[in-house]
C-alpha cells in the first residue's frame, strides 16, 4: 500500500501550540476554544496566497491571524502583543510531538509512505524534524508546497508525489484534515482519500473514509494493508 500524509493537524494536533499560547495570553478566556481556533485558521487561510508567493512572512501571517481573530471575538490585543503571541507560538512549534501510536505504526509498516504539506519549505521541515518523521520517511518522499511551487488543492501538488516516486497516483491514499485542500484536492488528482477529521469540521463525499482519532486512522491503515483492497466504513 501507499499512504501520503499531510502534516499539520494530521501528524500532530495543530491546536496544541495554540492552546498553550491562549492559556498564557488570555488566561481568563472562557469561550469556545474550538471556535477561537477555527476563526484563527480562517484568517490564516485568508492570507495564505500572500504567504505562498512571498508577499508576507510566516510571522506576518501569524501576527495577522491572532490579531484579527482576537478582534473578531472582542478580545483586547495590541499588535505588539500579537507579535509576542506569534513568537511564543513559533517556539511551541519546535516542541510538537507525534502520538506514540504513530511512531509504533511507522516503525513497523511495510507500506510506502510519503508526506505532502502546504507551507514554506524551511518552516514545514522544521516542524517535521520536531516530529521526528525522518526516522521513518525517506527524504525523497517528503514534499512541501514551497519546494514544489504548487499548493494543495492544486492537483499538480498531489501528482508530484507520483511523479517523483515513479508510481501511479491511483495507488496512493492521501490522509489529511482539511476537506477542501486535502480531500477534494487529492480526489480530483486521482488519489484515494482518508479524512482525519479530529476537530469535526466540514465533511463530504470526496473522502473515501472518515476517521476522528489517530487510533481509528491507524486501525484503518492496518485493515487496508492486511486486505490489500478497499474496505468499507462498516469494517472500521
Amino acid at each position: 500500500m501507499k499512504f501520503c500524509f499531510d502534516c499539520d493537524d494530521t501528524l500532530y494536533d495543530l491546536q496544541d501550540p495554540f492552546r498553550k499560547c491562549i492559556a498564557q495570553f488570555f488566561p481568563d478566556y472562557e469561550g469556545d476554544l474550538e471556535e477561537f481556533y477555527r476563526i484563527y485558521r480562517e484568517y490564516g487561510d485568508e492570507v495564505f496566497d500572500l504567504l505562498q508567493n512571498d508577499t508576507i512572512t510566516v510571522d506576518d501571517s501569524g501576527i495577522y491571524r491572532i490579531y484579527a481573530s482576537s478582534q473578531a471575538l472582542g478580545l483586547e490585543m495590541s499588535l505588539e502583543q500579537a507579535a509576542d503571541f506569534q513568537d511564543l507560538y513559533r517556539e511551541n512549534q519546535h516542541h510538537i510531538q507525534m502520538a506514540p501510536s504513530y511512531h509504533e505504526y511507522f516503525k513497523n509498516t511495510s507500506s510506502e509512505i510519503a508526506i505532502l504539506t502546504n507551507g514554506f519549505d524551511d518552516h514545514q521541515r522544521m516542524k517535521l524534524k520536531a516530529l521526528d518523521v525522518f526516522a521513518y520517511f525517506a527524504p525523497d518522499h517528503v514534499y512541501t508546497s514551497g519546494q514544489l511551487g504548487y499548493a494543495k488543492p492544486d492537483p499538480q501538488a498531489f501528482q508530484a508525489i507520483a511523479k517523483y516516486t515513479h508510481t501511479n497516483i491511483s495507488d496512493w491514499y492521501y490522509i489529511g484534515d482539511n476537506y477542501i485542500n486535502d480531500m477534494k484536492g487529492a480526489k480530483g488528482a486521482g488519489m484515494h482519500t482518508i479524512h482525519l477529521n479530529r476537530h469535526h469540521q466540514m465533511e463530504g463525499d470526496a473522502a473515501d473514509y472518515v476517521v476522528y482519532t489517530e487510533e481509528q486512522l491507524i486501525a484503518l491503515l492496518k485493515k487496508l494493508e492486511n486486505r490489500g483492497y478497499v474496505v468499507s466504513n462498516e469494517d472500521l
